[in-house]
């Protein structure tokens, strides 16, 4: 497990910051979108924030906004990584998702958008956390989520490196899955929980809908 480790963590450290600044780049890059309304290029983001939604149900517990977030950000991280039979293609992705995310997180403020306002509902029986623990679930999220997409597309970008060179794309791709399930998947699933736990805390009660 300490070989993992270090192969995650201190051979792609280099690489992490890298696309962390790509990943910045892209939060950058939506306040035009944003603020000049370019729908086609907010759609797509939108719209697979509206399929999350659906899938966690419009009062969900905990558990369930957990599995929703973990197996999203899972799948997805993989995708990323995997998409490295090319270097370039996982700086892409860095930058679009900062974009993405960037402009989620805007729209998912406004209520004049049906699916985006109806994120975040709870029941009155449903559990609610004291502020203090959504203000530390946040800052794990923040802690754990994003180096852990910095890390897996930083391995997409060493992979394509190897796979340009000459190595096999699987061979490349095996090393990194075993590495990606050893490491980032659990990383991802306490994010995911933690989340879930920050996500019922700003939650507003169903029946304001009524």
């Amino acid at each position: 497990m300490g070989e993992v480790v270090h192969y995650v963590f201190v051979h792609h450290l280099r690489l992490a910051v890298h696309t962390l600044i790509l990943f910045a780049v892209g939060l950058f890059a939506a306040f035009p979108v944003i603020r000049y309304r370019l729908t086609a290029v907010e759609w797509l983001p939108l719209r697979i924030f509206a399929f999350i939604t659906r899938l966690m149900g419009r009062t969900p517990t905990v558990l369930r906004m957990a599995l929703v977030i973990w197996g999203f950000n899972a799948v997805a991280m993989f995708i990323y990584m995997a998409s490295g039979f090319h270097p370039l293609l996982p700086k892409v992705f860095a930058v679009w998702t900062g974009l993405n995310i960037a402009v989620v997180a805007v729209r998912g403020r406004l209520d004049d958008d049906p699916v985006l306002s109806a994120f975040g509902r709870a029941r009155a029986d449903q559990w609610r956390p004291p502020v203090a623990l959504s203000f530390v679930c946040g800052a794990l999220v923040l802690a754990l989520e994003l180096p852990c997409f910095w890390y897996a597309l930083a391995m997409g970008i060493s992979m394509g490196w190897q796979v340009q060179g000459g190595c096999a794309y699987l061979d490349a791709l095996g090393v990194r899955a075993l590495a990606y399930v050893s490491i980032v998947v659990p990383v991802l699933l306490v994010s995911a929980l933690a989340e879930s736990v920050a996500i019922r805390a700003a939650a507003r009660p169903a029946e304001w809908d009524a």
